[in-house]
């Protein structure tokens, strides 16, 4: 790699990490914490991607690879994977019972509408059975009570239950929600990398922008943000009824099975966030702290 592709590389991500890091100092996270995974992740992608074809990859050349030493390589590799990972995620789960409860013949009525349930029922379908059908291993009191508690699902009648919205979005810094945050980011710059390495025109994934050239008034602000909250809506709404069609895969089968979804998000530039000189900006802290002082 050529110098001004890395260094152009690094400056794309200091962008990229101002809000990250942001989020991480807002709460306690320092910076030993999060370097600790940052090494993980080095060691983790080394040894996957980046072996010598018909070679295992040695910790002497994960070291080379990632600049670390062969001590730190070793130390990484002996730490459990679910220390950074986490349990289980809940958001999959979830979102294939909402699925099922919007498309699946047996809980829509007409026009597609999902049907009222009963929490459980000894002679047709319950919510009981269709997160025993959707869910996996997740109970359906603890899927009942999750989808209650974010407004997702309301009480209709004694033991009767409403879907009245389609998207589970959990609550800030809850453990789904940060599950989220990683998982959406992820999945964004994965598209980003993919087109980056595509092989000619026409060969990447979608991913287009839409740009006020010339800014927006703040007042017309919110105006957006609702037009894109119900057409974006809609939009993914669509996508996911054509993907709920389509074949179920099963790897049994010999099918070869992949992850895969489209995002929509609406975004707002900080013009103060960029990087700046960290000497001058320093300098600057410095200077008023003395004045201060003087006062």
């Amino acid at each position: 790699m050529n110098d001004s592709v890395k260094q152009g590389l690094l400056a794309a991500y200091s962008r990229l990490m101002r809000p990250l890091v942001r989020i991480l100092l807002r709460h306690g996270v320092s910076f030993a914490e999060f370097s600790e995974v940052i090494k993980r992740v080095y060691v983790s992608i080394a040894a996957e991607e980046f072996h010598v074809p018909g070679r295992r990859m040695s910790k002497a050349r994960i070291a080379i690879v990632t600049g670390l030493t062969r001590k730190e390589v070793q130390r990484l590799a002996e730490i459990d994977e679910e220390d950074f990972t986490g349990g289980q995620s809940n958001l999959s789960r979830i979102g294939r019972v909402l699925l099922g409860w919007h498309t699946d013949p047996d809980y829509t009525g007409p026009y597609g509408v999902p049907l009222e349930l009963p929490y459980d029922s000894p002679t047709g379908e319950s919510f009981t059975t269709l997160v025993q059908t959707y869910s996996g291993d997740m109970t359906p009191r603890a899927m009942l009570e999750e989808l209650l508690r974010v407004g997702i699902v309301v009480q209709t009648d004694s033991g009767w239950y409403k879907v009245v919205r389609r998207e589970y979005v959990p609550d800030s810094l809850a453990p789904d929600f940060l599950e989220r945050f990683g998982i959406q980011i992820r999945n964004f710059i994965q598209t980003l990398e993919f087109n980056m390495l595509k092989s000619g025109p026409g060969k990447g994934r979608f991913e287009r922008t839409v740009i006020a050239d010339n800014g927006m008034r703040r007042v017309d602000l919110e105006g957006l943000d609702s037009y894109v909250r119900e057409r974006g809506q809609a939009v993914l709404e669509d996508i996911d009824n054509w993907i709920a069609q389509q074949k179920m895969p099963r790897k049994e089968a010999g099918d070869d099975v992949v992850q895969t979804g489209i995002g929509i998000y609406h975004y707002v530039v900080d013009e103060d966030d960029e990087p700046k000189a960290l000497k001058t900006l320093l300098s600057k802290q410095e200077k008023e702290n003395n004045d201060d002082s003087r006062h």
